[in-house]
C-alpha cells in the first residue's frame, strides 16, 4: 500500500508540473492585428498581418492562423523570423517537399470558410511577423454586395486596425457596416437591416460618388468583450446605382469586365416550383421539425402568380396534390396542413421523387413562366434505384425541359458528389445546410435568394474584336432578383471597340439589349486605378481587371472539369488552363500549393484539399521542419514531434501519466 501511495503522489507531482511546463509555453502576445482590403470592381485582396512576441525565456511555438472564405484564392505569404524573411512561392501541387510533408490540422473552419495556420519556433523575447493575403470575387446577393473578414487574434492587441477602401466604376448607392457577427448563425435573411444592428466603432468615409473607405480600429476597452478579445466577423456591404440597361464595360489594356443589372426589369416571373422533401427516418426528430418550419415560411411567401406542388418521399413518393396548383391562400393553407403531417420514417428513394418532380413540370414550360424544382436530403440513397450513376443518368434522361435543380444538403450524411452530379447543371447549384438550430433559417434564406427572377435564357454574345475563346460564362438560364452578371473577356489585338447583343426573355416577353443602342457606361482604367497595391507581382499580373478574368475562368474551368470523365482530352484542357493561370497569377488552387523555402531547413507546404473533395474545400495545413527558425506542427493526428517536445509529446505523455492514476486509482 505504501508502495501504490507513493507511486499515486509521484504520478500527481509530474502531471501538475508537466502542466505548468505546457500553461508557461503558451506566454505570447500579440502585438498588432491589421487587416488591408482593396475591393475595386467587386473583386477583394485581403491581406492579414499579425506581429506576435516570444514573451518566455526560452524558445517557443508561435502560432499564426486566418481564416478565409472558401472561394478565395490565397495568393502570397511571407514571415519575418529573427530578422529573416521567408517567401512562400506557389508552385505545381505534386512537387515534392523532401520530409515536410503536409498534415492536416483537427481546426474547426466556420461555415463556408477555411483555416491556414502555421506555428514556427522562435526564440525568446523575439518577434515572429507574419502577412497572408487572398482574393475573392465578390457575388451580389438579395441587391448588395457582402464582404466579411474573420477576426480571432485570441487576446486583446494594442495595435489592431483594418482598413477597407472601395472603388468602384459606379456610383455607390450605400455603404454599411452591420455589428460584428459573433456566430455563424443565420438571423436575418435581409442582413444589413435594422434587426442585424450597425457597428458604432466603424468609421466610414465616402472620399467620392463611386470611392470610400471603412475603417474600424477598436481600442483595447472596446476589445475587451471577452477576455479573448474579438472574436467574430467584420462586415462591409455596400451597392452602386444601377442605371445603364446594357451595363457597365471596365477596360484596361486587353481586358474587361461587363457587368450587367437587370433590377430595372418591372416584374419578376411567374415561376412553377415543386418542392421535394426527405422524410426518411434518418430525418426524425429536430430535422423534420426545422424543415416543416421552413416550409410554412417558404409557401407564405409565394406570390399569387405562382404554381406550386409539395412532393415527400422515404421509400416510396407521395404527391401533395396531382398537379401544379395556383399559390392562393386556399392552396396555401392546405399545403400547411400537408406540411404538419409529415412523419419522417422508412428508406431513401431519390431517384423516384426526382422523375416525379419532372413528372409534374412536363409541358408546362412556356416563355412567360420559368420551372424549378426545390430538392432537400439528408442522406444516400437507399430504395429503388440506389447506383448514384444511374439515377443521374435517370434524371437527366427524364429532364428534356432543362429543369434547374436547387438542392439542399442537409447534414453531413447527404450525399453531396449525387446532388452536384444532378444539381450543378442547366443553372441550379447545391448548398449545404448545416445541422444546427438556424437550420430552417438557412433553407428559408437559400428560397429568398431564388424565389424571385427576372429573367431567363440570358446570352449575350460578342463582336469581332473580343476573342471567343476568352471568354467566361455567357449564357445564364435564370438571373435572379438582386443578382448581377459578370462577363470578363480579352481583345483581340488591342481592338477595343467592343459590340454585344444581350437576349433572353422578362416578364413582358422577349428581352433584346444592344450596344447599338448606347445605354451603358464604359470606364477606360488608368494605370492607377487598374494596379492593386496590395498585390507585389510584376506590375502586368497586378492589374485587377486581369486578375479577375483569370480568377473567374480558374474558377469555373474546375466546375466544367466535373461534366467529363477524367481521363477525357476535355478535362486534360480544363485543368491544363487551370495550372497555367494558376502559376501566372500566383492562385493557390487544387493543381498548385504554397511552399516556403527556409535556406538550411528544407520546404515546407501547404495546399488545397485532394481535387476529389470539394473544390474550394481547402484542407489545413501546418509546416513541419527541424529547430529555430522553422516551423512545427501543431497538430495533434500525428504521433510524432520533431523537436521530441511539442503538443504531440505533451498529449502522449499527459496520456501515460493518466493511465498510471487509473491503474492505481482502480486497483487494476
Amino acid at each position: 500500500m505504501m508502495v501504490k501511495s507513493v507511486w499515486l503522489l509521484f504520478a500527481l507531482v509530474v502531471l501538475i508540473a508537466m502542466f505548468k511546463g505546457n500553461e508557461a509555453s503558451s506566454t505570447t502576445r500579440v502585438e498588432s492585428f491589421q487587416v488591408r482590403s482593396d475591393i475595386r470592381f467587386r473583386f477583394a485582396t485581403t491581406e492579414v498581418s499579425s506581429r506576435i512576441r516570444n514573451l518566455d525565456n526560452k524558445t517557443q511555438e508561435v502560432s499564426f492562423d486566418v481564416t478565409m472564405p472558401d472561394q478565395a484564392f490565397m495568393v502570397a505569404f511571407f514571415m519575418i523570423i529573427d530578422g529573416e524573411r521567408y517567401d512562400g512561392q506557389v508552385r505545381k501541387r505534386q512537387t515534392a517537399i523532401g520530409g515536410n510533408q503536409a498534415v492536416q490540422t483537427p481546426q474547426q473552419a466556420p461555415r463556408n470558410a477555411n483555416i491556414f495556420a502555421i506555428s514556427v519556433n522562435v526564440t525568446a523575447g523575439s518577434v515572429a511577423n507574419f502577412t497572408l493575403t487572398y482574393q475573392e470575387k465578390l457575388l451580389r446577393s438579395r441587391g448588395f454586395y457582402e464582404y466579411e473578414i474573420y477576426i480571432n487574434p485570441g487576446q486583446v492587441v494594442p495595435d489592431f486596425f483594418i482598413d477597407v477602401k472601395i472603388l468602384e466604376s459606379s456610383r455607390l448607392g450605400f455603404v454599411r457596416a452591420p455589428a460584428i457577427r459573433t456566430d455563424d448563425l443565420v438571423s436575418n435573411c435581409l442582413a444589413g437591416s435594422d434587426v442585424e444592428g450597425q457597428n458604432d466603432v466603424a468609421v466610414i468615409n465616402r472620399l467620392s460618388p463611386t470611392t470610400a473607405s471603412i475603417q474600424f480600429r477598436p481600442n483595447e476597452t472596446q476589445q475587451e468583450v471577452t477576455g479573448d478579445g474579438i472574436s467574430g466577423r467584420f462586415v462591409v456591404q455596400y451597392d452602386v446605382e444601377h442605371v445603364r440597361k446594357g451595363g457597365n464595360l471596365i477596360v484596361y489594356d486587353t481586358y474587361f469586365a461587363h457587368i450587367i443589372v437587370f433590377d430595372s426589369l418591372n416584374q419578376t416571373l411567374p415561376k412553377d416550383i415543386i418542392f421535394v422533401l426527405d422524410e426518411s427516418g434518418s430525418m426524425s426528430g429536430i430535422k423534420i421539425e426545422q424543415l416543416k418550419e421552413a416550409m410554412y415560411a417558404i409557401v407564405s411567401d409565394l406570390k399569387p402568380q405562382d404554381r406550386f406542388n409539395i412532393i415527400t418521399f422515404s421509400s416510396n413518393t407521395e404527391n401533395w396534390e396531382s398537379g401544379l396548383v395556383q399559390a392562393n391562400v386556399a392552396a396555401i393553407d392546405r399545403s400547411k396542413d400537408f406540411v404538419r403531417r409529415i412523419n419522417a420514417n422508412g428508406g431513401t428513394n431519390i431517384n423516384d421523387a426526382l422523375l416525379d418532380a419532372l413528372s409534374n413540370l412536363r409541358g408546362q414550360q412556356s416563355i412567360e413562366r420559368i420551372s424549378m424544382i426545390f430538392f432537400l436530403t439528408d442522406g444516400e440513397a437507399t430504395e429503388g434505384v440506389t447506383n448514384t450513376d444511374a439515377i443521374v443518368r435517370n434524371v437527366v434522361n427524364a429532364n428534356t425541359e432543362n429543369v434547374p435543380f436547387y438542392c439542399l444538403a442537409f447534414g453531413k450524411n447527404a450525399d453531396l458528389d449525387l446532388l452536384r452530379d444532378l444539381c450543378d447543371r442547366d443553372g441550379g447549384f447545391t448548398t449545404e445546410i448545416f445541422e444546427e438550430s438556424d437550420a430552417a433559417e438557412q433553407v428559408g434564406c437559400l428560397y429568398d435568394v431564388i424565389s424571385d427572377v427576372n429573367a431567363e435564357n440570358v446570352t449575350i454574345t460578342y463582336g469581332d474584336s473580343v476573342d471567343p475563346l476568352a471568354l467566361t460564362q455567357t449564357i445564364f438560364p435564370l438571373v435572379f432578383s438582386g443578382t448581377e452578371i459578370i462577363v470578363l473577356g480579352r481583345f483581340r489585338d488591342g481592338d477595343q471597340n467592343i459590340k454585344y447583343e444581350i437576349t433572353g426573355s422578362e416578364r413582358s416577353g422577349n428581352l433584346s439589349i444592344s450596344s447599338e443602342e448606347g445605354d451603358f457606361n464604359v470606364m477606360i482604367l488608368s494605370e492607377d486605378e487598374a494596379k492593386n497595391p496590395l498585390i507585389q507581382e510584376p506590375q502586368a499580373r497586378s492589374r485587377t481587371v486581369e486578375r479577375m478574368w483569370a480568377f473567374q475562368t480558374i474558377t469555373e474551368n474546375l466546375v466544367k472539369k466535373d461534366k467529363y470523365t477524367p481521363d477525357s482530352n476535355t478535362t486534360e484542357a480544363l485543368l491544363e488552363d487551370v495550372f497555367v493561370k494558376s502559376l501566372t497569377y500566383n492562385f493557390v488552387t487544387p493543381l498548385t500549393s504554397m511552399v516556403v523555402d527556409t535556406p538550411g531547413q528544407g520546404l515546407a507546404e501547404f495546399r488545397q484539399a485532394n481535387m476529389e473533395d470539394e473544390i474550394f474545400d481547402y484542407t489545413v495545413f501546418n509546416f513541419t521542419a527541424p529547430p529555430t527558425p522553422t516551423t512545427v506542427m501543431t497538430t495533434t493526428q500525428t504521433t510524432s514531434d520533431p523537436n521530441g517536445s511539442g503538443a504531440v509529446g505533451v498529449h502522449l505523455h499527459t496520456y501515460i501519466i493518466i493511465s498510471i492514476l487509473t491503474l492505481l486509482l482502480f486497483n487494476i
